[in-house]
């Protein structure tokens, strides 16, 4: 049977609505399955008390201010062991106590050592992991550390001539190391300085402080 032009036209045109309607329901569907995912994406979990975790840890070296001379140090590599303890003041994160804490650079880059204390850690100087409630896919991990840094060589970074060798100095309060995981032990977890950090040279008096201005570090879980 022939069809006229216009009910030709009547079909054509309800096979393009209806195409339409399936492509917007299909796009809705798929915007189901998306926000479904994003839902689906459940607050990690933190570590259990009484876990010890060992993470490698590298940066890309310390920015110091000296004299007002801006000094870099080359790349160092370490480790780092944290004990995980409850934390009576905020059940819904956990310590993680400093138990190691160690980064070093080779000699032709200064020596450089970076060290923590365990004893030096005291009850408000421990690692905090909570989860982040602006983004819950996430926890942000608050590391203080009352860090040791030696420096064998100081000549090659470009301290002063005469500068006692090994340099030694400690901060002054804890350096504050601020980083966003997906979860801990940490996948190529980044950390930012949190705020400047002030380094007293030991058995020097006298001798002008030096600030640490930047500590990029990385952590990797085994």
């Amino acid at each position: 049977m022939k069809l006229s032009k216009r009910k030709r036209a009547r079909i054509v045109r309800r096979i393009a609505v209806g195409t339409v309607a399936a492509a917007a329901v299909g796009m809705a569907v798929a915007g189901v399955a998306v926000a479904a995912r994003r839902t689906e994406q459940v607050e990690p979990k933190l570590p259990a008390p009484g876990a010890t975790l060992v993470v490698d840890a590298a940066s890309k070296g310390l920015e110091l201010v000296c004299g007002g001379r801006r000094i870099t140090t080359g790349p160092l590599e370490g480790r780092a062991t944290f004990e995980i303890e409850t934390n009576e003041y905020d059940p819904a994160s956990v310590r993680t106590r400093i138990a190691e804490f160690s980064l070093t650079s080779p000699a032709k880059q200064g020596g450089v050592t970076i060290a923590v204390d365990p004893s030096d850690q005291n009850a408000g100087e421990r690692s905090v992991l909570r989860r982040d409630r602006s983004r819950p896919a996430r926890i942000e991990h608050t590391i203080d550390v009352p860090l040791t840094v030696t420096v064998r060589y100081p000549e090659i970074l470009g301290l002063p001539a005469g500068t006692a060798e090994p340099l030694e100095l400690a901060s002054e309060a804890a350096a504050v190391l601020i980083g966003q995981l997906s979860g801990f032990p940490p996948k190529r977890a980044r950390y930012k300085l949190g705020r400047e950090a002030v380094l007293s040279p030991q058995g020097r008096s006298g001798a002008e402080p030096v600030t640490l201005v930047k500590f990029p570090l990385r952590l990797e879980g085994f």
